[in-house]
């Protein structure tokens, strides 16, 4: 009998090649993206959960005066919690840094992070050693810890490094003295190069004194391993006892342990990540639209078995009459959607497969460097094809085989009853609201996304290419590098800074002391600025003067127009003249320079303290564009001219700032595709209900034509069945998408206003594409020949 199935089976599934293909099309489709999303979720859910020691093992984070939180963690209080609180079995810092150059054989090469790491912290994480010993390889000065590949990037295939030297940032020389397997991707500790802290110690002498509790390095985090049974609470309630017993020695006033396992689903913008994070709700709303995407794809097949019901009643009237059980032929249409969802699982399988590659060009996610394919994930494939195969089967087959045998054969047509009509029609509906929620949702986005990028941030970015100074205090250096580039009218000019007027990173803080402040101090932002650099950005002074050359000897600062409304001046040059003290110095206010935007679009704006001659880490050079290739290789011939055993490396300004928004940009991308794959599910569906509206008006689209009807009427007939069903998906779909993206543009302090023609674009387009969809049917329906119409029935 199971024999005799599967033969009628791929004899019904040959015979109705366009059912069959538009349902597996439409799930290949969906089951495809839902792989892709199942395996993100999975992968970006376990980070650091697969340590044997993770339940006890958490990041240190630290709050200040201010209440913001961070990263930074001073080695006082890593100190004292290994020596003076009982619940901790272990507590290191570990400082992310990224060097000038690595030299190996003579050569410079280019390392894009590198730790300094205390011994105990490679007996805290699971790490696979190939060579070694961690109780032993970061135990003393000058050793370094490879990671597999690095050390064969480092050194010649087939020689083990063990023992060979490395020259880090023309300082240190290391020796290797481990090798270990790459870490794998789902862990926040990716650390190819990993050198003892007893080495920081030279590198950085002024960290020398390891009781420090004040200030600290974003890069400089702390980690714990408590004792089994140890409540975090106890743990933190003893550390932050022992942190008010500092008083002013200490820059914070509590810390908090957060279990590690979780901090990478809890990105938080003031504190930094040796890989990255992403936000739960990001989780949430992949997961939310892989659904929703499978239920439209349902919802395909539904609409389509609904038209094959029709279409087979005979086959199926005779098969009653001779015998067959409802059972049977419920068992034998479930038989036909298990070999379509089989199908379409492969399908889905291999485009999961073609797919998953481009997931980090489409989402912040590092899935693609995972094992993605194994027993969980075929699991996973198992029960969503169950799953798939009762949703999209079941109430077809229940309908198909409930229907009477005179009924079915009496003619070509049987009444179907209305509620399964209307049923029908609300699924339609349904996936034509999920599909513009979708749209929307994906259009407001990348207009929020564009105006970020064209939005003008109160200083000149055109033309602008950054490199680093490694002797960043050296005015001789640095005029002799402008004097030489200046020379060639490829270079327009030239500025030194800390950073770019709105860099990613290298941000400094100060907490400033004024009596206008509240609680007389706040933190604000540190900007070392040369004295043409305001000029070069294009930023204009709202009073007072600019820096010379005179004032790398007084202690006169600039300060930006927020910082002034901070101190309580409502006119920005009554602020001249104020004193100011940080950092232990008085500064005098010489300047008041206009905001602009120095931090992500997503924040509002910070106040800034400017400061002549410290530290010009950043050289910036604006190219004549028609001159680009030249103004790169005369920059990278004098750099190199200057820092010969430095390694050179640029990056375009405009370039760099979108990188502040790379996770938005990225999200609008993988909603674009979600929103395309909706649109296109959506349209088989309408196909396949328009179909099941052709034959029911196969009669009516016959006298019609033989009264004279033309294919503009038959149109007609076609669209007045599902125009309106579009417009309530319209009225469904536009407060649920307004709802959502007004709660997505509250996260940010420059966002677009709610654009009210992006819902009647999105209304209107839907409109159109229903109306190409049915016009295919609609022109097969106009070319038949009405006699043949009259004849059916």
């Amino acid at each position: 009998m199971f024999r005799n199935n599967i033969i009628a089976t791929l004899r019904s599934l040959k015979r109705n090649r366009t059912y069959t293909l538009i349902n597996m099309l439409g799930l290949s489709l969906s089951i495809g993206i839902a792989i892709v999303i199942f395996m993100i979720i999975r992968f970006e859910g376990s980070f650091d959960a697969w340590h044997k020691n993770a339940p006890r093992l958490y990041q240190l984070l630290a709050y200040d005066k201010f209440e913001g939180i961070n990263s930074h963690i001073p080695q006082g209080a890593i100190n004292a919690l290994k020596d003076k609180i009982s619940g901790v079995e272990k507590a290191v810092n570990v400082y992310g840094f990224t060097p000038s150059v690595i030299k190996v054989n003579g050569e410079n090469l280019k390392q894009e992070r590198s730790y300094f790491v205390q011994p105990d912290f490679l007996q805290m994480i699971d790490i696979q050693w190939v060579e070694g010993s961690p109780a032993t390889a970061l135990s003393q000065p000058y050793q370094v810890v490879l990671d597999e590949p690095t050390a064969k990037r480092f050194f010649k295939p087939g020689e083990s490094a063990i023992g060979k030297t490395i020259l880090y940032d023309n300082t240190l020389n290391l020796t290797v003295s481990g090798i270990i397997k790459e870490m794998p991707a789902n862990t926040q500790f990716r650390m190819p190069m990993m050198m003892s802290y007893a080495s920081l110690l030279k590198y950085m002498e002024w960290y020398k004194d390891e009781n420090y509790w004040g200030g600290g390095d974003s890069w400089f985090q702390g980690f714990v391993l408590l004792k089994p049974g140890v409540k975090p609470a106890t743990v933190e309630l003893a550390l932050n006892q022992l942190t008010k017993q500092r008083g002013e020695h200490t820059n914070y006033t509590r810390f908090q342990l957060a279990h590690l396992s979780e901090q990478h689903l809890n990105p938080n913008p003031e504190i930094d990540f040796f890989n990255y994070a992403i936000p739960r709700w990001l989780m949430y709303t992949l997961t939310s639209i892989g659904i929703f995407l499978l239920l439209i794809a349902c919802i395909n097949f539904i609409n389509m078995a609904s038209v094959q019901a029709i279409q087979r009643n005979k086959a199926t009237g005779i098969r009653k009459i001779l015998g067959s059980s409802r059972a049977w032929l419920i068992g034998q249409f479930l038989l036909e959607t298990a070999f379509i969802v089989t199908g379409a699982l492969v399908i889905g399988s291999l485009l999961a497969y073609l797919l998953l590659p481009y997931t980090g060009q489409l989402l912040h996610t590092q899935v693609a460097e995972a094992r993605n394919w194994n027993t969980t994930t075929f699991l996973f494939l198992a029960v969503i094809g169950g799953v798939l195969t009762g949703l999209s089967g079941l109430y077809p087959a229940i309908m198909l085989s409930g229907f009477q045998p005179t009924q079915m054969l009496r003619s070509r047509f049987f009444s179907i009853p209305t509620k399964g009509f209307s049923l029908r029609r609300m699924l339609v509906v349904t996936q034509f609201t999920i599909a513009l929620v979708l749209v929307i949702c994906t259009l407001i986005g990348v207009k929020q996304i564009n105006y970020f990028y064209h939005k003008e941030l109160g200083f000149d970015k055109a033309a602008v290419i950054t490199v680093n100074m490694p002797d960043d205090r050296s005015s001789v250096i640095r005029e002799r590098l402008r004097r030489n580039l200046l020379q060639s009218p490829a270079i327009s000019d030239v500025t030194f800074g800390l950073t770019t007027p709105s860099g990613t990173t290298n941000w400094w803080w100060a907490n400033v002391k004024h009596h206008g402040l509240k609680d007389g101090e706040q933190q604000w932002r540190q900007q070392f600025i040369d004295t043409n650099y305001l000029s070069f950005f294009k930023v204009p002074l709202v009073a007072g003067r600019g820096f010379n050359a005179a004032d790398s000897t007084n202690a006169v600062v600039l300060v930006n127009e927020q910082a002034t409304r901070d101190m309580g001046y409502r006119n920005a040059s009554q602020a001249l003249g104020q004193q100011l003290s940080f950092g232990n110095e008085q500064y005098t206010i010489g300047g008041i320079v206009k905001d602009y935007q120095s931090q992500s679009l997503k924040s509002g704006k910070t106040p800034h303290v400017y400061i002549y001659n410290r530290r010009f880490q950043t050289a910036c050079i604006r190219v004549n564009n028609k001159q680009q290739e030249a103004a790169l290789r005369l920059v990278e011939k004098e750099w190199k001219a200057i820092f010969p055993d430095y390694y050179f490396e640029y990056s375009f300004l405009d370039d760099e700032l979108k990188t502040f928004y790379g996770d938005e940009s990225k999200l609008a991308s993988f909603l674009s595709l979600f929103s395309i794959i909706g649109i296109i599910i959506g349209c088989l569906g309408v196909y396949g209900l328009v179909t099941f509206v052709c034959v029911r008006k196969t009669k009516e689209i016959g006298i019609r034509k033989v009264l004279g009807a033309g294919f503009i009427d038959i149109m007609a007939i076609l669209n007045v069945e599902f125009i309106w069903l579009i417009v309530i998906a319209f009225i469904m779909a536009a407060p649920i998408a307004g709802f959502i993206m007004h709660h997505f543009l509250q996260d940010y302090s420059n966002r677009i206003p709610m654009p009210w023609w992006i819902f009647l674009v999105s209304g209107i387009g839907a409109l159109l594409i229903t109306m190409i969809t049915i016009s295919f049917q609609a022109i097969r329906a106009a070319l038949v020949n009405p006699v043949k119409s009259l004849r059916s029935e």
